[in-house]
This record gives C-alpha cells, structure tokens and sequence, in this order.
C-alpha cells in the first residue's frame, strides 16, 4: 500500500515537472524571438491626412515579420527641414536604431544633416537628401517622362492646333529632389515629342496660400492640359478641376489634368474622371524595403542594386487591372 502511494507521488510530481518545462518552453524559449528589442522611427513631411497610407501599411508589415516597433510622425503642412532634422535628431537622442525619413527640402535637409554627425541608419523614400544617402524610391524622371509621353501622345491624337499645344505644369515642391526630377523627365519628354509643344509654369507667390485658387484661377489661360507632380497638388488640381468644370464644358472647353500619386483621393478622381492619366510608384514596398534596409542594416551600394521599385502608368480604363488593383486598392 505505501509502494503504490509513494509511485503515485513521484507521478505527481513528474507531471508537474513536465508541465513547468512545457511553459518555460512556450513562456520563454519560444516567445523569445517575438519580443521587440529595438525601435525605428519614421519622419515625412505632409501636406494632409493619409497622404502616406500606403506607404505605412508596407512599414507596419516589416513592423510584424521583422519584430521591431516603428515610431511614426508626420509633419505639418508648415514644417521645414529645421523642424524635421531636430525631430530625426530628438529621435536619435531618444534611442532610435534607425530613421526613415521623406525630405521636406532635399538640399536644406542634407546640409543640417550633415552637421549633426547622426550615427545611426538614415535612408530616405520618395525624396531624398543627397548621395550621402539611401533613397528608396521609383525612378522619379522617369515617371515625370512616363507622363510627358502620355500628354505628347494625346495632344498628337487630339490634333488642335498650335493654339492650344500649351501644357500647364504646376511647379510646387520644387525643392523636393523627387518633384524636380519628375519636371526634368517631363519637360524633356515634351519638347523632344515633334509636337511643337509650349510649356507654362503656375506656383504659388509669397502671400498665396491656397494652392487649388491658384490652379483654378489659371485655366482661362492653362491651354487643354495640366499636370501636376506629386500626390497633393495633384489633388488639388483634380478639385479645382471638377469646381471649374460646369463653366468650361457647355462650351466646349475641356482641361484634361495629369498627375503623379496614389492616394485614395486620387484613384477615386481618376476614376471619377476628374484626372485624365495617373502615374504611381509602389509605395508599399517603399515604406517595407526601407525598414527592412534598418533592420538588416544594408550597406548604400547594395541597396541601390537590389531595391528596385516599380511605377506604372494607369488611365481610367486601365484601373481595375489585377497589378493595378493590387497596388492601388491593398487594404480590398
């Protein structure tokens, strides 16, 4: 009887034993791995809400497979490259491993870099701060071109005459490496087209303040076509579009707007036909390539070999294809 009591005890206790080392095992060991260690911190500047969503759903799906906190931060609409470069540095002094960050002034924002001697990754997307750094991004003239070509294309189909062989640029953000490359690629495209195209160029002087006034205000001498260059003059030139539209169309006038971006608000004006053509970048694999880059701390030359990032041309009839739809719908 005292045998059978005592080797009941010991299987008691191995039980026990077996069920503290299953935890440990799943508690400790397993879950290890899954802990986040360090943090990254993201700086962009920004014009208005969800102007980079997304870019953050490419950054939060590094954030999951990679383990790794990210901290975000946009700016705002006034910011300069001073209030970006302290916000990267206060960063820095807080602990961050690494900065992701879109210059609000290519050539201000590498200047004040370059005097805080910063230690950790610094890699760029969209727009960039000079060749000390890694800038993720599609190739920004050659989308300027892509969009060039399609307006050369459609002036020659459209067949007006020299009269109105005006394209309107707006030539906002020029400080921003990404938007003037875009202008070079464009401007480029149209004067080597043979269309015998003139080009005019529409920004804000000191005192305006609202860029789509200015826009709508310019169409009664704009020509038929207007481009526009990144994601939020886009916008603004699609709204001033459709405000405008109904005094321009009974007489036959129509301005056919082109842009650069891939927000929600501009999909649904190139589907909406406020926007005639619309050219994009992957910005998903921006904002992942790029804390990938930090985590794995990826050396500049590297880098610029591996991480090529796509665009595309899309029109209205182009939209719901299956690569388009992916890229330009990823939350569907």
């Amino acid at each position: 009887m005292l045998k059978q009591i005592r080797w009941k005890i010991w299987i008691v206790i191995f039980a026990v034993l077996v069920m503290l080392g299953i935890s440990y095992y799943y508690g400790v060991v397993r879950e290890a791995p899954d802990k986040v260690t360090d943090f990254y911190s993201v700086v962009l500047y920004q014009h208005k809400d969800n102007e980079w969503a997304t870019l953050y759903e490419g950054i939060r799906q590094a954030e999951e497979d990679f383990k790794v906190k990210v901290n975000y931060f946009t700016m705002g609409e006034n910011d300069t490259a001073e209030d970006q470069v302290s916000l990267i540095e206060r960063e820095v002094n807080a602990g961050s491993s690494g900065i992701l960050f879109a210059a609000v002034d290519s050539a201000e924002v590498e200047t004040l870099l370059g005097e805080k001697h910063i230690q950790v990754p610094l890699i760029a997307v969209e727009t960039g701060a000079g060749d000390n750094y890694v800038n993720i991004t599609a190739d920004n003239y050659k989308m300027g071109q892509a969009l060039g070509n399609k307006i050369a294309e459609d002036i020659k189909q459209d067949n007006l005459n020299e009269k109105y062989r005006l394209v309107t640029v707006v030539t906002e953000y020029m400080e921003r490496d990404s938007v003037q490359q875009r202008y070079e690629g464009l401007v480029d495209a149209l004067e080597e087209s043979g269309e015998n195209i003139r080009i005019q160029n529409i920004f804000r002087q000191k005192g305006d303040f609202s860029l789509r006034l200015l826009i709508g205000t310019s169409f009664n001498n704009s020509g038929r076509y207007m481009a526009a260059l990144d994601k939020y003059a886009t916008e603004e030139a699609a709204a001033a579009w459709e405000s405008k539209r109904s005094l321009f169309e009974p007489h036959g006038v129509g301005i056919r707007v082109y842009g650069i971006g891939n927000t929600a608000q501009t999909v649904n004006d190139l589907d909406n036909e406020k926007l005639w053509a619309l050219v994009y970048q992957n910005e998903f694999n921006m904002g992942y390539l790029g804390i990938q880059a930090l985590v794995h701390k990826d050396k500049k030359g590297w880098i610029d070999e591996q991480f090529a990032i796509k665009y595309k041309l899309v029109t209205r009839e182009t939209l719901y294809e299956s690569e388009n739809e992916r890229l330009l719908f990823p939350s569907i």
